[in-house]
């Protein structure tokens, strides 16, 4: 779940670009980068293994001198899924030389393929320098023997066999041109906005807020935009209107998307309130007055919001997280994970020892977004516990996980187990007793994945155009994981 961005017709390309990276940091932490452009077709490169502050101190001691004449660029936040998650050489942009000219390209989408499809390019003469899909994507470009941009974009992108919302920037005819694109499966974001007489593009429209953009629209699946001085043209991949059913990430609203962005036309914050709501019209009955309930800040806080209105409770406050410190699902390895755990959240130990004087037993309800890997909720429950709770239960505001997406989302392999897909008991039912037993809750409860498809139909969308692959055990999209 990368975030890619773009801008072009802006004054001082190099602040607008970081400050949307900046803004999109959180959708991931492997790798960050940045080309930029100038009107007289210079340009300028740089990337890091690490994140956008890493890359504002490399660049700034590399003797660049931000002079306000770029006024193009792209740039990237890396969440490693294909190739090495932390390598200096998968992170973005990938720079090819095309038959035109230079093309820089930032990527957010994976491939199933990945290794069969390398082998068939190396077979036919290409030489990857990378062991990442999205440098495939350029090398189809390459074969494509035209030097026409569109026609050379469209037929590399229909030889990929990947999702993709991608960002490119290149020199066309002594001309820059920013082109940004989605797959026809629509199945990670890409928005569209203005600022000033210029373009730009972004994973959230929630980005464009930090430079004072306008969100305009989304790129529509399928669709390519080419943008040059002299204005933006849309084209078609398939002119027929296109070859695959649209399977927009539902995980998307459900954690990665920030709670003020609109997500294929849902509003986030709203979306996760609704599960909140329809989480206390299932286990609602359970919570008894006396009673705790709390959450696992910040991605769970619209549905604890949610949970709590519906019931008319109060959301009790014990733990705070230090903004500081990124997300663990995007670190590259249980080490990093657990370092990160261990100081990603701060408890309010005051408020826990006032509740535990006035009731020694009283029970806490802990409101998440979803149960991954387990890792989070069950350190936090160690946590709870040597602090003399008790009595624990953890409510998953998303179903249970079972499959390992494999479209831009790492939940497969680097010993990366999905906890709910080692329960499986039949179908998509889950075994909760264990997974309690093994996070150390008292009682583990999940959405009903029925729920999550009417969440969907209540803001007047068809769950059919959305990909529940990881919550299905199914990949919708190839049958390939």
């Amino acid at each position: 779940m990368c975030g890619v961005v773009g801008a072009i017709n802006v004054p001082d390309a190099y602040d607008v670009v970081t400050s949307l990276m900046n803004a999109l940091q959180y959708r991931g932490e492997n790798g960050a980068g940045l080309a930029l452009a100038k009107y007289s077709g210079d340009s300028f490169y740089e990337r890091t293994e690490f994140t956008v502050p890493d890359l504002v101190i490399k660049i700034g001691s590399s003797g660049f001198q931000n002079d306000g004449s770029f006024f193009s660029g792209v740039g990237h936040v890396r969440y490693g899924t294909s190739g090495d998650p932390r390598s200096f050489d998968n992170a973005h942009p990938l720079k090819f030389e095309m038959p035109w000219g230079w093309l820089y390209v930032v990527h957010n989408g994976d491939s199933p393929f990945v290794e069969e499809d390398r082998q068939v390019l190396i077979n036919r003469g290409s030489v990857l320098f990378t062991n990442s899909d999205s440098e495939m994507i350029l090398h189809y470009m390459n074969l494509a023997g035209t030097d026409d941009l569109l026609e050379a974009l469209k037929k590399g992108l229909k030889s990929y066999r990947g999702t993709y919302a991608l960002c490119m920037l290149t020199n066309y005819k002594g001309e820059i041109a920013l082109i940004a694109a989605r797959d026809p499966s629509g199945n990670r974001p890409l928005s569209l906005g203005r600022l000033g007489g210029g373009y730009v593009v972004a994973s959230e429209n929630s980005a464009f807020e930090v430079v004072n953009g306008f969100y305009e629209r989304d790129v529509l699946p399928g669709e390519i935009l080419v943008i040059t001085a002299g204005g933006l043209s849309s084209h078609m991949l398939y002119d027929e209107g296109g070859t695959q059913s649209l399977n927009q990430c539902v995980y998307e609203g459900v954690y990665f998307s920030i709670p003020s962005s609109v997500i294929f036309g849902i509003p986030v914050s709203e979306f996760q309130k609704e599960l909140g709501r329809r989480l206390a019209t299932n286990f609602g009955h359970l919570v008894k007055p006396d009673d705790i309930i709390t959450n696992i800040p910040d991605s769970s806080n619209s549905y604890a919001e949610g949970f709590c209105q519906a019931l008319n409770r109060k959301l009790t406050t014990i733990l705070i997280r230090r903004h500081s410190v990124g997300r663990s699902f995007t670190k590259e390895s249980q080490v990093v994970i657990d370092d990160t755990l261990r100081i990603k959240f701060s408890f309010l130990r005051f408020a826990i020892d006032g509740i535990l004087k006035d009731n020694p037993d009283a029970r806490f309800w802990i409101i998440e977004d979803s149960i991954v890997r387990g890792n989070t909720i069950r350190k936090i429950i160690r946590v709870l516990r040597g602090f003399g709770v008790k009595w624990i239960s953890v409510l998953s505001g998303a179903p249970p996980i079972l499959g390992p997406c494999g479209k831009g989302i790492d939940m497969r392999g680097k010993g990366r187990r999905l906890i709910a897909a080692s329960h499986i008991v039949e179908g998509l039912s889950v075994d909760c007793k264990s997974i309690a037993a093994e996070t150390e809750a008292n009682f583990v409860g999940y959405q009903l994945l029925s729920d999550l498809y009417d969440a969907v139909r209540c803001f007047d969308k068809d769950p059919k155009d959305f990909c529940f692959g990881c919550f299905e055990n199914r990949e919708p999209i190839w049958g390939k994981w």
